[in-house]
Order: structure tokens, then sequence, then C-alpha cells
């Protein structure tokens, strides 16, 4: 019986002493919260210019309708190299936590080509989750040149800092043909 006792007792110090010093703990990842991402459109305006975000029905939104959603905090009027749009991938943890956030674009309909000239314009920022696009023209911009619209799956992930949970959402993103 005392054996038992005293073997029991060893493994439990031997349990705590090893997640001690291997910086182990009881607490479970902690997983970021956030709803789905919703699908959007845009229109390459041919201008070599960032793109312009649609509505629903096809039509342009001038920007400060109740649902244009999140306008990028880096837009100037005078500059117009930063869309006018963001989109919000923002996720929440418990206090104490933080994030940082990533995307990847793939293709739907499109090739390697398109793929790699989206995302060489569109950022994230770490911290904050929000994506925009930033380009100074041709040939640095979009362009969608097809007679299609352009279909791309973006990925966002929302990584809890000094943890392994994550929060991973997808949505489409499509740009109209231009005409």
């Amino acid at each position: 019986m005392r054996i038992a006792f005293v073997l029991r007792t060893w493994i439990l110090c031997g349990t705590l002493v090893t997640q001690v010093a291997c910086g182990g703990s009881d607490d479970p990842d902690i997983i970021p919260t956030g709803g789905a991402l919703p699908n959007l459109a845009f229109a390459d305006n041919d201008g070599y210019l960032p793109l312009d975000k649609l509505k629903a029905d096809g039509s342009f939104y001038a920007g400060n309708e109740p649902d244009f959603g999140t306008p990028n905090p880096a837009y100037a009027v005078s500059s117009k190299t930063e869309s006018k749009w963001a989109i919000d991938t923002s996720a929440s943890v418990p206090a104490g936590h933080t994030l940082s956030y990533s995307f990847k674009v793939s293709g739907v309909n499109v090739g390697a080509a398109e793929v790699a000239s989206l995302t060489s314009n569109l950022r994230i920022q770490a911290d904050t989750g929000l994506i925009t696009q930033s380009c100074t023209g041709f040939p640095n911009c979009y362009d969608n040149h097809s007679a299609q619209d352009d279909e791309f799956l973006i990925t966002a992930t929302a990584s809890v800092n000094g943890n392994k949970g994550s929060l991973t959402r997808k949505f489409a993103l499509r740009v109209r043909a231009n005409n």
C-alpha cells in the first residue's frame, strides 16, 4: 500500500516538473472565433487602379453606403494607389491573447499567372486582419483582360500568437471581366 502511494506521488510530481520544465500547460489551445466571410465581387476598371467593389446587383459602390463594409484606412483620394475598400477577416480571442493574420490566394477558373498577379497587389495587415489592395499602375495592378469573370478562393487564417490555435475561413473573390 505504502509503495503504491509513493509511486503515485512520484509520478504526479514528475509530471508537474516535466510540464514546468518543458513549458507545458494544462490550458487547452485557444481557438479564435469569427463568422463566415462573405463572397465579394469587384470590377477591373481597366485604368490600372485598385479594383472597384461591386454590390450584389453588379452596380458600383460609391463607398459611403451603409452596406459598403470596412473602408481602407490607407485610402487617399489624391493618390488612388490604395483601394477604397478593405476586407475584414478579423477574429476574436479571449483577453490576454493576440492574433496574427495571413492569407493565400488560389485560382478557381484562372491560372498561376492570374493568381500571382492578384496576390502581388493584395496586402493583409498582420495585426488587424484587413486585406486591402495597393497598386501603382501597369503592370502592378490586377488586370482581368479576359472575356470571363475571374474567380479566386481566398483562404484567411487568424493564428493565436504563442499558441497552436488558429481559425481558417475561405471566401470567393470575383473580378468582373473588362467590357
